[in-house]
């Protein structure tokens, strides 16, 4: 887990490019649609985003968001139990209570402003990188409004994680948002879910990944171009890389279980999509910072307190980060692949010699203290230079 931090230096030109890799991450995929069945599916999704369909859109949802996080904070309790782990309940329920209000807030959000709507029209066109950032360039005034309403949310959830001493309380929280996106996907229709799951997976990586720290250390990392040059490169393929080590994961341990259910599912293949990509956010922001210090501290905890929860084995966890480091490389260039090896080894290393059952409570609070992380955090979307 990672605060969401102001981006440094708004309005540079490396900036820019980078705050736009990171939109582009959450434009719809329209692209791929046959041309066959073209026309029919871009009316229903059309359709499905007129004012009044997103307003039904939402008061359905919100009549239902009560009882999906009750039942996610059920859910995600009875998994505590099973793993022998006690939690203060009155600090679960504010957790919970701070979790719906956040999920109502993105809600009413898709229903007053949606964030696609400049590009709607030549949203199926888009079939290339550069296309998607020219995209990004109309969406990213509605994306700042949305940022801007969801923050101070973020900002009431993740402080009471951060003054908490339940050490299990991080594995709490992403758990129960789980939970309750997979209810709030169960209330959608296939063309809602289009629309919809990029304002939900915003959410997922607002909390787990530190995609605004990316941004803001490359804009300062003048001295070493070449590797801000390999994050620009690298960044547009984590959704590919994450797919494919997912697949590599099914074909190799297609029999494990977790808590959520077997690896082939629909509601474990989306969690794992994520945590892959999270594990590439991290590699990348430690290659900015040359300097394995934030996995140690901030992504590494993380893993031993929410894979353990949910009954992921540990080598499954070492399988994906090799799997992963193995893939970029592939991607890479002989004189890229030896500067991203440079940091590789010490990475690896961290997950190899990790064990999740020895981890202790007072270790982490001690780990939290010392990276102040209730200071100086900002939520707010800096102002954009030049701006009309």
């Amino acid at each position: 887990m990672y605060e969401f931090k102001q981006v440094q230096s708004a309005g540079t030109d490396l900036n820019d490019e980078l705050l736009k890799i990171w939109v582009a991450r959450y434009l719809p995929d329209l692209g791929s649609i046959s041309s066959y069945v073209r026309h029919h599916v871009e009316e229903r999704l059309r359709l499905a985003i007129a004012d009044e369909s997103r307003q039904a859109t939402a008061k359905y949802l919100k009549s239902y968001l009560e009882s999906d996080c009750t039942f996610a904070n059920r859910d995600t309790q009875r998994l505590l139990l099973a793993t022998g782990l006690s939690a203060d309940i009155g600090e679960l329920k504010n957790l919970s209570h701070q979790v719906y209000k956040l999920y109502e807030t993105l809600i009413d959000c898709y229903e007053q402003s949606f964030i696609f709507s400049p590009i709607i029209e030549y949203l199926h066109t888009i079939d290339t990188e550069a296309g998607r950032l020219q995209a990004v360039e109309l969406v990213i005034p509605e994306f700042e409004a949305l940022m801007l309403a969801i923050s101070p949310f973020l900002r009431e959830l993740k402080a009471i994680y951060f003054s908490s001493i339940n050490q299990h309380l991080i594995g709490f929280m992403t758990t129960h948002m789980h939970f309750t996106q997979q209810r709030i996907l169960g209330h959608l229709s296939c063309d809602e879910i289009i629309w919809l799951a990029p304002y939900l997976q915003l959410l997922d990586e607002l909390i787990a990944m530190p995609w605004q720290r990316i941004c803001s250390i490359a804009s300062t990392t003048s001295d070493r171009p070449e590797s801000v040059d390999l994050v620009k490169k690298m960044i547009p393929k984590v959704n590919a890389i994450s797919a494919f080590t997912y697949q590599k994961a099914l074909r190799t341990y297609s029999t494990h279980t977790s808590r959520q259910g077997r690896i082939q599912s629909k509601a474990v293949q989306r969690s794992s999509m994520r945590d892959l990509s999270m594990f590439q956010a991290y590699i990348w922001l430690s290659f900015l910072e040359d300097s394995t210090a934030i996995i140690e501290q901030k992504l590494l905890p993380t893993c031993l307190q929410v894979f353990p929860l949910t009954n992921v084995r540990w080598e499954l966890v070492i399988f994906a980060i090799q799997a992963i480091t193995e893939t970029i490389q592939k991607q890479l260039t002989p004189s890229e692949r030896a500067l991203f090896d440079t940091h590789l080894e010490k990475i690896q290393a961290l997950f190899l010699n990790a064990h999740p059952k020895k981890r202790t409570a007072s270790l982490l609070k001690e780990q939290l203290q010392q990276a102040n992380l209730l200071k100086n955090i900002s939520y707010t979307w800096p102002p954009r230079e030049n701006a009309d």
